[in-house]
């Protein structure tokens, strides 16, 4: 019998705890090709084991990357996709083994997948998890090891007590609803370098995550950094960086020569790139945040005679959300502290990935 999702309560004993059971099929927004989202029928997860639980997502941000994969940017991923990585979720059922929380709690995901256990996870390094294939995420489809994505009724968390970490209170799902992905990404290339130097200048190349670039203003300002520089060649862009407090440089200014201790590159481009690796400081750091497909030229004899490190590659998010959250309790601020979009999630098939400002679908 077909069950309502949305008004049907149940509690069972045995080897899961639930609060809710879902109409079966459920569904979820897939990618079916470049610009073509629709909602599809998928079979709902099922607790095969006790260490992993079921969510009910709520809030679900687009990050820059999901832009570049839904307009056909980005070509390197294999169709169908179930999209959207950016969650916050409702907690629906727990295996027995699960620990730290229950049913009914609202937690932040991490887009990766990782167990806690292994070695990688337990130095910090949750992106690399010896339990799972390598690029095991949500919202990559087949690419991504058909996790599902946060566009969906209902989606697995295979390590719960590992991955899911409770919203704290004060905070809603539309508050954290970046943390999973661009708030993590963007914490990991500034924070270690100037935790201890808040007078190191950072650089942030803007361009293809743009909203990452703000989001990486918004973290620096948190902790406490006096000079953030913008570089970017659109206007509109810089002056959303400056309305945030850095001061926009013109990467087509060729009398710009100030380098920097701390660059980000999120311009999405070889030349972008190029101008970040350009402008660091000796003994600097440059981390790149956009998945390049394509093999590129690298500055290197410059590099080694400044002595720059470059950084590339997924942030190990699930370290990084606990020094985030208590980042922006502290220093109070959240996903909506750039220009956001509120839809609903019946907007999502028109609306997921288009458009350039930051946008999350929040479920009533």
């Amino acid at each position: 019998m077909a069950v309502d999702y949305d008004d049907c309560l149940i509690y069972r004993e045995g080897h899961v705890r639930t609060t809710v059971i879902v109409k079966d099929p459920m569904r979820q927004l897939v990618l079916s090709s470049p610009g073509e989202l629709q909602w599809r029928e998928a079979e709902p997860p099922r607790l095969s084991d006790p260490r992993a639980a079921i969510v009910r997502p709520l809030a679900v941000g687009v990050c820059d990357f999901d832009r570049a994969v839904v307009t056909g940017r980005y070509k390197a991923l294999t169709f169908p996709i179930p999209i959207g990585h950016e969650i916050v979720a409702e907690v629906v059922e727990t295996g027995a083994q699960v620990a730290t929380i229950t049913p009914g709690m609202q937690v932040i995901l991490p887009l990766h997948i990782s167990c806690g256990a292994c070695r990688p996870c337990a130095a910090g390094r949750t992106n690399s998890c010896e339990q799972r294939p390598p690029l095991s995420n949500y919202g990559l489809g087949p690419r991504g090891g058909d996790w599902g994505g946060g566009m969906s009724d209902l989606l697995l968390v295979p390590y719960a007590d590992a991955m899911a970490v409770p919203v704290p209170a004060g905070l809603s799902p539309t508050d954290c609803a970046a943390i999973g992905c661009n708030l993590a990404d963007m914490y990991r290339t500034i924070a270690p370098y100037v935790a201890s130097d808040p007078g190191r200048p950072v650089l942030i190349v803007s361009g293809q995550a743009s909203n990452m670039a703000l989001y990486g203003i918004v973290i620096a300002r948190a902790l406490g950094v006096a000079s953030i520089d913008v570089a970017d060649r659109s206007r509109t862009r810089l002056e959303a960086a400056e309305a945030l407090g850095a001061k926009a440089v013109d990467i087509s200014d060729r009398k710009a020569r100030e380098l920097y201790s701390v660059v980000v590159d999120c311009s999405g481009e070889p030349e972008g790139l190029a101008f970040a690796l350009s402008r660091v400081a000796p003994d600097g750091v440059c981390h790149g945040v956009w998945p390049h497909a394509e093999s590129m030229s690298l500055p290197l004899g410059a590099m080694f005679m400044r002595n720059v490190t470059f950084v590339t590659g997924q942030p190990h998010v699930r370290t990084h959300i606990g020094p985030v959250l208590d980042l922006m309790q502290a220093r109070t601020f959240s996903s909506v502290s750039i220009p956001v979009e509120i839809l609903t999630w019946q907007e999502a098939p028109d609306a997921f990935g288009f458009g350039e400002m930051k946008r999350i679908f929040v479920r009533p």
